[in-house]
């Protein structure tokens, strides 16, 4: 099976005390598979054999490959296992063209196999476990790279800024993108880095999409049209084509918005986005408060 690539940029990467390591646009961390071997206290081939073998399927037939997978899970607060435990970072550099990066969950999930479940537990893997467990592997990361939490505000309102100018609806139009940026200004001045895996206009536009075709809303404000939107480059995603919908249902539009959306189907979305780790539990309170009409502030999640 061929790896996919990513064409991203780390924002940092450099070997720390012999480990690679790095941080992507979006924030997230990783360690390169030379570096886990490394963080572990095993020599690369192991790592590098097991990644083989665990792309062809065989890894996961044998005892160690079956508890790495449980724990995987369980890091990953998933019921599946991906198929590879690496992305190819195509990075198009004079030095190394490609990164093949660990990302931290599934980095976590195999240092701590070998610091409590190996025939053999490494003393390294046991040191650097408990190091990275203490902070997170993503805070250790960024201690140990020098970069602050502060730099994932200030590119979250960098990218919010960059869709706002590469995205203008046409004349007599609007979109989820333009009715969700309340939302996610709410979500960067709270402290939430916004990147592609948290964007409120998705949801947003999923549910509009269904209550405006379960109403028939095209037969009194028009028919919605498809547009291109743009992502910034460092998105994952391909650029969509979403919808856009006559400035007539408008008015419809923020009814609904503020009737069904913000009690009912934007609180889902957050608390959503907590069990997947992206926004911490004690944020929900403000992030509610700081987008809900005053007459529904008392409609919260419990």
């Amino acid at each position: 099976m061929e790896q996919a690539k990513l064409e991203l940029v780390p924002v940092r990467m450099q070997e720390v005390d012999s480990v690679g390591m790095g941080i992507l646009p979006n924030g997230e961390t990783f360690l390169s598979l030379q570096g886990l071997a490394r963080f572990c206290g095993t020599v690369p081939s192991v790592i590098i054999e097991l990644a083989q073998d665990w792309e062809k399927g065989e890894a996961q037939r044998h005892p160690r490959g079956q508890q790495i997978a449980q724990l995987i899970m369980e890091w990953t607060d998933s019921d599946t296992v991906p198929r590879s435990l690496y992305v190819q970072l195509d990075v198009d550099s004079n030095f190394n063209s490609v990164i093949h990066a660990v990302p931290e969950s599934i980095a976590m999930a195999i240092t701590d196999y070998y610091a409590h479940y190996a025939q053999t537990t490494k003393r390294e893997a046991v040191s650097n476990y408990r190091k990275a467990a203490k902070l997170g592997l993503r805070r250790y990361i960024y201690e140990r790279l020098d970069y602050r939490e502060d730099n994932l505000i200030e590119q979250s309102w960098r990218l919010f800024q960059e869709r706002i100018v590469l995205n203008e609806a046409p004349r007599g139009y609007f979109t989820m993108f333009d009715q969700a940026t309340p939302i996610i200004a709410s979500l960067i001045r709270h402290g939430i880095p916004v990147d592609d895996s948290i964007m409120p206009d998705g949801s947003l536009g999923i549910a509009w999409a269904r209550y405006w075709k379960d109403h028939n809303l095209s037969n009194q404000y028009g028919e919605r049209i498809k547009i291109d939107h743009k992502f910034p480059e460092s998105y994952r995603q391909a650029d969509p084509r979403i919808n856009a919908y006559p400035n007539d249902a408008l008015s419809a539009f923020r009814s609904w918005f503020e009737e069904t959306y913000l009690p009912q189907k934007y609180p889902a979305y957050i608390k959503r986005k907590v069990s997947e780790g992206k926004i911490k539990l004690e944020s929900i309170p403000l992030l509610l408060n700081a987008v809900l009409p005053p007459s529904l502030e008392d409609k919260r999640i419990g």
